[in-house]
């Protein structure tokens, strides 16, 4: 989740930076606007000169086609825009014009084809010159040019098609004539008529053939199926089955009708001249069904013998003993007939295997003989094929011929009826108000041209700015704990005089920036468990003296004993902001006549006590270097919640690199935004690396500005402390003393209101303050 929240972009961000560096934009866009403004009054003006033709056919002479009706709008754009069209207009120009076009390449003038999208075969031709007169003039030449142009075109390119085609004729009545004679050829050395008849009447012969076999595969296929249940059958139901059999082999397929209604191949109709082969009488299934009734009434018979014989051998069996000669005799009938039975049965079965192999015997000799009669019939089908290829080689030809031929006679009718034509829709004329240049585009041009340069020279410049401006800046790039920020004091006056601001009237907004800056310095002091803090800064006029001295007060007005040691040595000035005198004060305690205790002053601030400066101090480096600064505050640490030392800034003097080495508390470090470098910054936090630094205040964040947009992004919280404090209102501003406020400003202009609720609605909007 941390990971997708830093990988969006948040637009406030490069507004900011817009605002921040809006000098920048404002001075490229007008610089851009300026510049499109010169050009627009100093360049040349170009008018346009255009006219509007049409290139139709007549519909009641065209030739049809299956081409497009406009299928050379292309081939008429490219011809008027060609450079080689053009010269042939300027060479007839050149003798009346070259004196005031001054020279032939000036006269070559470009030219536009557009196509008409309400009518496609339209054309809109524009030219654009200084000179209008001349434009009119070429462009009148270049559309006569063109007409003869393509006029010639359209001839030339007619009689080249012409004799293409009339060459490619003569080819194709000679392969014609050719391949003519390559058939009658072919006709008469192979004797195609003998060959067709014979090759018909061996089809048919064929097919005979392959008809005998499929009924001699069917009757062996169910003879094999058959003989698993015939193996405990009796005769009679063997010779059904073999009846049955033969009948069921001998049928024959169905047959396609023949008739005159449909178009059939050459050699369908030459066959069905002859009769169609049939089998031999005795091959037939009723002959052979003859036989085989015969043989199964004598079977019946046997059948009948043994039911009869069975019936009187009960009938005696009623009257006479099993021992009686007659019942002897009847028995032995019985089993005399059975057995004449089963051996039928037998007979009956082993004839049907004689079938099978008989069967298979025939069947491989038919397919021998057709084996034969395919590879007889195989030239003849060979032979038809090739005439076949001939003829169609013939009808080819002769197909071509009649396209080429009715194409060339398609194209004269063309060529000489003229189906194209020229028309001029809308004379040449030129626009009264120049094309070139156009205030708007270029206006355009300027304004994204420079808005885009300069907001990229601004984030450019955002980049390469190497001053601190932010919180990244603080904790990511040196390295240093933010502790918070104070905002630019508007109309405080605080650039020549540096006093208490928390204390002043109306100072609410000044008093909630240093409480909450109070709030965070002393959770850092009660980490670090420390008292004793030595504000410094980089360079003068960072706001290190004023963070202290408000700083002081508001941790004062908690009821926490503070104290304040201006150890500044040089240029100590906050005796001024309380109203003290600067004598006594820490240098004499420094000489070793005085103790701090001594020098220290109550001021006007309830709980807030001061050592001044004291006595000015040549070499105050030399003088801080030989005492012993912690031993100094060892007396009085004891007697104070808070000690703060406002010492010197670190690259100006060796005084508070000094103080710090000895160890004397923590470090708190104050830069101002937008001013101070960042490599001065880690250069003078590079001389106090032996120090314990506390943390980094930012100072004098621009909320009053145009920019304040970019800061605010970065710095939530102090817009509010900035207005309040510039303004005069407090939190009871929102709240139940509102009421007052509105007193107070009843005397603003509807104008002031409207422009007021506009700003409340931008910063509600785009500022995130709570």
């Amino acid at each position: 989740m941390a990971e997708t929240e830093q990988g969006k972009v948040d637009f406030r961000l490069y507004l900011g930076i817009i605002l921040f560096r809006w000098q920048i934009i404002a001075l490229c866009f007008l610089y851009a606007l300026l510049g499109g403004v010169l050009f627009i009054n100093l360049a040349p003006k170009s008018f346009l000169t255009h006219c509007k033709i049409m290139i139709y056919r007549d519909p009641n002479l065209e030739v049809a086609s299956g081409s497009s009706p406009w299928r050379s709008f292309s081939a008429h754009a490219y011809l008027i825009e060609s450079e080689r069209l053009r010269r042939q207009a300027v060479r007839r120009l050149l003798p009346a014009w070259a004196d005031t076009m001054r020279g032939e390449k000036r006269m070559m003038l470009p030219v536009e084809v557009e196509q008409d999208r309400r009518i496609p075969a339209t054309m809109h031709i524009n030219v654009k010159s200084d000179r209008p007169a001349y434009a009119e003039e070429y462009l009148r030449t270049l559309l006569e040019e063109h007409e003869a142009e393509w006029t010639s075109i359209q001839r030339m390119a007619a009689d080249s098609a012409a004799r293409t085609l009339e060459d490619e004729l003569a080819k194709l009545e000679d392969k014609i004539r050719k391949a003519e004679d390559d058939l009658i050829e072919y006709q008469r050395l192979h004797d195609i008529a003998r060959v067709e008849t014979k090759g018909s009447m061996e089809s048919a012969y064929l097919a005979a053939l392959m008809e005998r076999r499929n009924q001699l595969t069917t009757e062996l296929m169910l003879l094999e199926a058959q003989f698993p249940a015939l193996k405990d059958a009796n005769a009679v139901v063997i010779g059904n089955v073999h009846r049955l059999t033969r009948e069921t082999g001998a049928i024959e397929p169905l047959r396609p009708e023949t008739g005159s209604g449909a178009a059939q191949g050459k050699e369908e109709g030459t066959a069905a001249e002859y009769p169609k082969p049939s089998l031999p009488e005795p091959l037939k299934a009723e002959a052979a069904g003859e036989e085989l009734k015969d043989t199964l009434s004598g079977w019946r018979e046997l059948r009948v013998k043994l039911a009869r014989a069975e019936q009187r051998e009960k009938e005696m069996a009623e009257n006479l003993r099993p021992e009686h000669p007659e019942m002897r005799a009847i028995r032995q009938q019985i089993e005399n007939l059975r057995k004449q039975l089963d051996l039928a049965a037998e007979i009956e079965l082993g004839m049907l295997q004689d079938r099978h192999k008989a069967l298979q015997i025939q069947l491989d000799a038919i397919e021998a003989a057709e084996y034969k009669w395919q590879a007889r019939n195989l030239l003849a089908s060979q032979r038809r094929a090739e005439l076949n290829r001939l003829a169609a080689v013939v009808a080819r030809f002769e197909s071509n011929y009649n396209t080429l031929y009715s194409r060339l006679h398609d194209m004269r009718v063309s060529e000489e009826l003229k189906a194209e034509h020229f028309r001029v829709v809308e004379p040449v004329q030129t626009d009264e108000n120049p094309v070139w240049p156009d205030p708007f585009k270029v206006l355009m041009m300027a304004l994204v041209l420079g808005l885009g340069s300069g907001f990229g020279l601004a984030v450019v410049a955002q980049a390469l700015d190497n001053k601190i401006q932010t919180i990244n800046d603080v904790e990511k790039v040196l390295g240093v704990p933010f502790l918070g920020g104070v905002p630019y004091w508007v109309h405080s006056g605080l650039e020549k005089t540096i006093r208490p601001i928390v204390t002043e009237e109306h100072s609410s907004g000044a008093v909630e920036a240093y409480r909450a800056l109070r709030t965070t310095v002393l959770t850092a002091l009660a980490k670090a468990n420390e008292k004793i803090v030595l504000v410094t800064s980089a360079d003068s006029k960072e706001g290190k003296t004023l963070t202290t001295l408000n700083l002081a007060i508001m941790v004062a007005q908690m009821g926490k004993r503070v104290l304040l040691v201006d150890m500044d040595l040089r240029r100590g000035r906050l005796h001024r902001s309380l109203g003290i005198e600067r004598e006594p004060g820490v240098t004499d305690c420094l000489r070793g006549g005085k103790s701090l205790r001594e020098v220290i002053q109550p001021t006007r601030i309830e709980n807030l006590w001061l050592a001044p400066t004291g006595s000015s101090e040549e070499n105050a480096a030399e003088l801080l270097q030989s005492s012993d600064i912690p031993g100094l505050f060892v007396q009085i640490q004891d007697d104070y919640d808070y000690i703060f030392l406002d010492s010197s800034p670190v690259l100006r003097v060796t005084d508070t690199v000094i103080v710090a080495n000895q160890g004397v508390g923590v470090v708190l470090y104050v830069a101002r935004v937008n001013h101070t470098p960042k490599p001065l910054v880690r250069y003078s936090l590079d001389m106090l690396r032996d120090a314990h630094i506390l943390g980094m205040i930012l100072n004098s964040i621009e909320m009053h500005k145009i920019s304040s947009l970019y800061y605010t992004y970065h710095y939530p919280n102090y817009a509010y402390y900035s207005n309040a404090y510039a303004y005069g209102y407090d939190y009871y501003y929102y709240g139940e003393g509102r009421r007052d406020v509105r007193m107070r400003r009843r005397r603003r202009t509807s104008f002031g209101r409207a422009l007021e609720a506009a700003g409340r609605w931008f910063r509600r909007t785009f500022l995130p303050m709570e």
